[in-house]
């Protein structure tokens, strides 16, 4: 683990008087600044196609940054912030590293190094304390110097190929009217401490191991430190600490594998819930607009229960009510087959006591033969208790005859004096006496009641019936009510359709449309005859079709009121035109008649 620093360094880049690059570094690491895209601080070269590639500025030495002295003797550096008054440059501090004389400047508060147009400006700012590990790696350093000048001098990290030569996808490329040779190729697996490099044919290379004397060409292959290549070159592994020089036409390639020593910070790591509330808890706004949408949320979901635990459950039992209003029962209605003749039938005798005691007397001297079945009451209902068949039974003659109408109790038919019930029955509705119960009267009011019994015995009713004229007389009539619904004449409708009218684009088309609303048309005619029995005639209908398929405009001439209206309404009522390409004009004409 390293240091603790809450310094992080603000670099600034000014091309002819514009600020075309600014950067804040987090890690303490080497600083360059130029177009190339390995640089630390990268300049847009389409913006700015004349900056300088490279610009080394500052260098890790020792855990501190030093400032990189250039090799033109007109570059300015200003210093300021220092310890002390006026302290400038300590040239006694200025030592030298890779091949560059450095100078430290941590104790300063920032500076500036003046390189022709290029102003590069540095500031040492207080930023978060956090903690920082300090990491080592093993990369490869390759400088490019031509006509012994030093054109490059790069550090490359393992993982990716770095090609020097003149094709499209080179590292550090070269001008193609000087070198017309293959590439240098020099490859390492990302975390591996060695390189492996491919040399071009033709060129001719020193390499020196770590604490040996450095080799070439066909000596390295046979003390087996390179080996030569199919297409002719050379192929080497370089190991830690390993260094050469291989000549690429008129440039001369120098590499060296070393250790770089890299400043990173060391963040926490973080769980997911950690990194989703980080951003809420640490920012006010963000916190806010959380807990309000919390709030909206809680209220929602609240005003749902509280909808559902009254009004929904009101709503649910009111629905249920309604179902089982609206709910048809199916009611099986099973109708049993009448017996047959030979099959003995049982009978319920509804007569009273008295008058089954009455008709047992009479029976007895006369005849004592056995009833036949013509001789027995006929019964209007199916098996079923006497007592609720007697009451049914009362309630009819209650209601159906003069009797009942004149407030006649049913003490009239079935507790009257011996030899008193029957003729008083019968002569009230035009019946015979009492001495022929069995038999039907002979008065004027014959066919009304049939009354069971003889004269003596108190006859119950077996059977009633509506009659003609004939059964009670004229006051006896049981008018019925005949409803006459008095048939309106139907009028015949006549309509005529004319030819459509009009040279726009679609017109047949239209027409087809428009002949199908001819039933609709006259149906307005029909309604119009309702309040005007003379309405009829000529009428011409004026129309527009618009680009959308829809009638846009229509006039009517030959009707007014609401038939106008109503022949209006169905024309821009129709759908399914033709999409033209502008409006077009059309005209229908209609003939209206009735017969």
């Amino acid at each position: 683990m390293g240091l603790d620093t809450s310094r992080v360094l603000r670099v600034g880049v000014v091309w002819r008087g514009q600020v075309v690059a600014e950067r804040v570094l987090d890690r303490r690491i080497d600083i360059t600044v130029g177009t190339r895209p390995d640089a630390t601080v990268a300049v847009n070269p389409k913006d700015h196609p004349d900056f300088p590639s490279v610009l080394p500025l500052a260098v890790m030495y020792q855990n501190a940054y030093h400032i990189v002295l250039p090799t033109d003797p007109a570059h300015v550096i200003n210093l300021r912030g220092g310890p002390s008054a006026n302290q400038g440059l300590d040239k006694n501090a200025i030592v030298t590293v890779k091949g560059q004389k450095i100078v430290p400047v941590e104790q300063f508060t920032g500076g500036s190094l003046t390189l022709g147009d290029a102003i590069l400006m540095f500031q040492f700012v207080r930023g978060d304390s956090v903690p920082t590990v300090t990491r080592e790696e093993t990369v490869l350093r390759i400088g490019l110097v031509h006509e012994d000048r030093l054109l490059s001098d790069q550090v490359f990290h393992a993982g990716v190929p770095t090609i020097i030569g003149v094709s499209g996808k080179s590292t550090i490329a070269l001008p193609d009217n000087e070198y017309k040779g293959g590439d240098a190729v020099f490859r390492a697996a990302k975390g591996e401490t060695a390189f492996t490099v491919n040399l071009p044919k033709g060129s001719d290379f020193r390499l020196a191991l770590d604490g040996q004397p450095p080799v070439g060409g066909q000596e390295a292959v046979q003390k087996k430190v390179a080996a030569v290549s199919a297409d002719g070159g050379w192929e080497m592994n370089l190991p830690l600490k390993a260094r050469g020089r291989a000549t690429l036409g008129p440039y001369t390639l120098l590499f060296q594998v070393v250790k770089q020593s890299v400043t990173v910070p060391v963040v926490a790591r973080k769980g997911i819930l950690a990194q989703l509330a980080g951003p809420i808890l640490s920012d006010s706004t963000w916190s806010v607009s959380f807990l309000v949408a919390l709030v909206l949320i809680g209220s929602i979901v609240g005003q749902a229960i509280i909808f559902h635990n009254t009004t929904g459950r009101f709503l649910a039992k009111q629905q249920t009510e309604e179902e089982l209003q609206h709910t048809t029962f199916d009611v099986e209605i099973v109708e049993k087959e009448e017996p047959k003749e030979e099959e003995k039938k049982e009978v319920v005798d509804v007569r009273s006591d008295q008058a089954k005691k009455a008709a047992d007397e009479k029976e007895k001297p006369d005849d004592k033969k056995k009833p036949t079945p013509a001789d027995k009451p006929e019964s209007i209902g199916k098996t079923a208790d006497p007592d609720e068949i007697k009451r049914r039974n009362v309630e009819v003659v209650q209601r159906n005859t003069l009797a009942g109408a004149f407030g006649a109790s049913t003490k009239l038919f079935g507790t009257a004096g011996e030899g008193e019930e029957g003729s008083v029955v019968a002569k009230t509705f035009g019946g015979g006496d009492g001495g022929g119960g069995d038999k039907e009267g002979s008065g004027p009011g014959s066919g009304g009641l049939k009354l069971d019994g003889g004269g003596g015995g108190g006859g119950t009713v077996e059977k009633f019936a509506r009659t003609g004229p004939k059964g009670f007389g004229e006051r006896g009539n049981v008018a019925t009510k005949t409803e006459v619904k008095k048939e309106e004449a139907k009028v015949n409708i006549h309509l005529s359709a004319g030819d459509m009218g009009g040279d726009g684009e679609g017109k047949s088309d239209v027409a087809k449309v428009i002949s199908r609303k001819n039933s609709a048309v006259q149906q307005c005619y029909e309604r119009a005859l309702r309040d005007n029995p003379e309405e009829g005639g000529k009428v011409k209908v004026s129309f527009t079709v618009g680009t959308a398929g829809t009638v846009t405009d229509v006039t009517v001439s030959g009707a007014s009121g609401t038939f106008s209206d109503c022949i209006k309404n169905k024309f821009t009522a129709i759908r399914g035109l033709p999409l033209l390409a502008s409006p077009q004009s059309f005209n229908q004409s209609y003939v209206f008649s009735k017969n």
